[in-house]
């Protein structure tokens, strides 16, 4: 997995001892906001204005985090304004690549081999984890964000008056509750996708009622089955942490319709 001390790269899994085996997620570091007009938004500076070209996505196809990305930039027709990079799938000791031979795209903007040199071009001495998504305004060369949750909101609408897609996934009057369901499905859903990683298999998606109709409703969405990739998936996270999967194996199944 691996992190950076004083913008120092070490190779160096999670401290799951004083953890007591539980998964905690470390809180992203780089918080500004696109608006419209670059005021500033709910965190961070200003100057980060809404424009056509500007702005670029480090991705996974494997990260859960980094794909609702990826969904929000299709649902909100942004594939012509805001262009991405995608890692490999495999992460190993120097964590996510830009290697091409292993079925990333490269950096499509600096040519960086490893994902932790664009938060060392940002912060020489950075510390924490090197995690996807990540937001790069081109302008300025710097984060905007690596949050993904911020960032689907600001996709949500400040590109607006770009795209004349107003169509609104976070509308006031509904947010109190989208924040209460999201404080309950964080934990219980969106980390319990690493039930499966963590040999932790006690119930599959397709067990429960509600979930896997949800998850066929989104992936038959308009552009949503293209933003999916299987192989980069199992391939991510069946081969790259050799302290849960040494062998590596990448099992075949399972055979699951989703259209």
């Amino acid at each position: 997995m691996g992190l950076l001390v004083n913008g120092q790269w070490q190779d160096a899994w999670y401290d799951t001892g004083s953890s007591k085996g539980k998964y905690i997620r470390e809180d992203a570091q780089f918080r500004n906001w696109i608006t419209a007009d670059g005021s500033a938004g709910p965190t961070g500076g200003d100057g980060f204005k809404a424009e056509a070209g500007r702005y670029h996505l480090y991705v996974s196809l494997a990260c859960p985090w980094a794909h609702r990305t990826l969904i929000m930039r299709v649902l909100k027709g942004l594939e012509e304004i805001i262009d991405v990079s995608v890692v490999s799938p495999i992460m190993l000791e120097h964590g996510w690549t830009y290697d091409i031979a292993q079925d990333s795209t490269g950096d499509g903007l600096s040519g960086h081999r490893y994902h932790h040199e664009i938060y060392t071009s940002v912060e020489p001495n950075y510390s924490g984890r090197v995690t996807v998504p990540v937001l790069w305004d081109k302008q300025r060369n710097t984060i905007v964000n690596n949050e993904s949750s911020e960032i689907i909101r600001m996709l949500n609408s400040a590109f607006n008056h770009l795209t004349g897609n107003d169509q609104d996934y976070y509308p006031e009057e509904d947010r109190a509750a989208i924040d209460r369901w999201n404080d309950r499905i964080y934990g219980a859903i969106n980390n319990g996708v690493y039930h499966g990683h963590f040999k932790c298999n006690r119930q599959k998606l397709e067990d429960f009622d509600y979930l896997p109709r949800y998850v066929r409703d989104v992936y038959q969405l308009p552009g949503i089955a293209e933003t999916v990739d299987f192989r980069h998936i199992k391939t991510h996270y069946y081969a790259s942490h050799k302290t849960i999967n040494p062998t590596g194996i990448v099992p075949v199944g399972p055979e699951i319709d989703y259209s």
